[in-house]
């Protein structure tokens, strides 16, 4: 295959496309320490729409995008799905 044919491939495309879209919700998402509960609710919120989107494998896309393990990214929604103010 060369340089010019993955470019033309509809799930490579796809993928591309997808990974960018992640990339800009992450970058949206507030930071620093006073602003992890939000961080976490956002995570949640991107899980959820590329889920919704049909994405065949949302956790991996997501740690993928992150950079941590899917086990990690686990942690982290299931820290954001508890009712805010309980003991994390």
């Amino acid at each position: 295959m060369n340089t010019n044919e993955h470019e033309t491939d509809p799930g490579v495309a796809h993928h591309i496309v997808t990974h960018r879209y992640v990339q800009r919700r992450l970058a949206a998402l507030p930071t620093g320490p006073e602003a992890t509960d939000a961080r976490l609710r956002g995570l949640l919120a991107i899980f959820d729409d590329i889920t919704a989107k049909g994405h065949p494998e949302p956790l991996a896309l997501l740690a993928g995008v992150l950079g941590i393990p899917v086990d990690t990214l686990v942690s982290h929604l299931r820290a954001a799905s508890r009712p805010w103010g309980e003991n994390r």
